[in-house]
C-alpha cells in the first residue's frame, strides 16, 4: 500500500464488525497495535469505523492484528474503489457546471503565506465578449495586476474565469497564464484558521469573501 490517507466504507465496516466478534474496545485494539498514546489511536480507530480516513501505516496494522477473510478483504476493497470513483465522477461533474459559471475577475494579492487580500479588477477590462476583444481585455486586465503588484511589492494571482488564472512573482513579474482543471482545482491562495475548514479571504475594504472566488467550490 502506499503512504497516504484512505477513506473507506465496506473494509470500515467488516473490520469494526472483527473487532466486536473479538470483544476488544477500539483502545484494547490499540494496544495490540503497539501505539504509545491508546487513547489517540483508539479514537483514531473508531472515528475510521465510522468512516473518517485513516493513514495507511494504521490500516495495514488493522488487518495484520484482525486478519479478515482474504476474499473478503478483496471484496471490500473493490466495492469501496467502486464507489470511490462514481464519487469521483459525481464531483467532476459538479465542478465543470460551476467552473462554468460566470464570476467578475478578481486579483488575489498574497502578502505572505497566511495572509492576503482581493482587489476587483475594474469593470471596463471584463465587458468584452469577442474573442479578439476578450484577448485585448485580460492583456489590460493583467497589466493592472501587475501594476498593483508592484506597488505593494507582492505576489499575485489574476483570476479571469474560473478556468483561467495569470500567475505572477513579486513586484508583478513573470505573468504566466494557466488553466484550472478539475485535477488541480485545489491551487489558489486563501487564510484558513488552525482547526477549522473554512477557506476565506479579505477584500480592499477588508470584508470577508468566501464565495465566488473560487473558495465554495465543489
Amino acid at each position: 500500500m502506499s503512504s497516504g490517507v484512505r477513506r473507506s466504507s465496506h473494509l470500515s465496516r467488516h473490520l469494526a464488525a472483527l473487532r466486536q466478534q473479538r470483544d476488544l474496545k477500539p483502545g484494547q485494539l490499540a494496544a495490540r497495535l503497539g501505539a504509545s498514546n491508546l487513547s489517540k489511536v483508539g479514537s483514531l480507530i473508531r472515528a475510521f469505523e465510522l468512516g473518517e480516513p485513516i493513514s495507511d501505516h494504521w490500516l495495514e496494522k488493522l488487518i495484520a492484528e484482525l486478519q479478515p477473510d482474504p476474499e473478503e478483504l478483496r471484496r471490500c476493497l473493490e466495492l469501496d474503489q467502486a464507489e470511490a470513483l462514481e464519487q469521483l465522477e459525481r464531483e467532476r461533474i459538479a465542478w465543470e457546471e460551476w467552473a462554468d459559471e460566470p464570476i467578475d475577475p478578481y486579483l488575489s494579492i498574497r502578502y505572505s503565506p497566511g495572509a492576503g487580500l482581493v482587489k476587483k479588477v475594474p469593470s471596463a477590462f471584463c465587458s468584452p465578449r469577442e474573442t479578439e476583444k476578450r484577448e485585448w481585455a485580460r492583456h489590460r486586465a493583467e497589466d493592472w495586476a501587475a501594476d498593483q503588484l508592484k506597488r505593494c511589492r507582492h505576489k499575485g494571482i489574476l483570476t479571469w474565469s474560473r478556468r483561467e488564472r495569470t500567475w505572477f512573482d513579486q513586484y508583478g513579474l513573470n505573468p504566466r497564464r494557466g488553466t484550472v482543471t478539475f485535477e488541480g482545482r485545489c491551487t489558489g491562495a486563501w487564510m484558513q484558521v488552525r482547526g477549522s475548514q473554512q477557506r476565506f479571504l479579505l477584500g480592499s475594504g477588508d470584508e470577508v469573501i468566501t464565495r465566488s472566488h473560487g473558495l465554495d467550490q465543489p
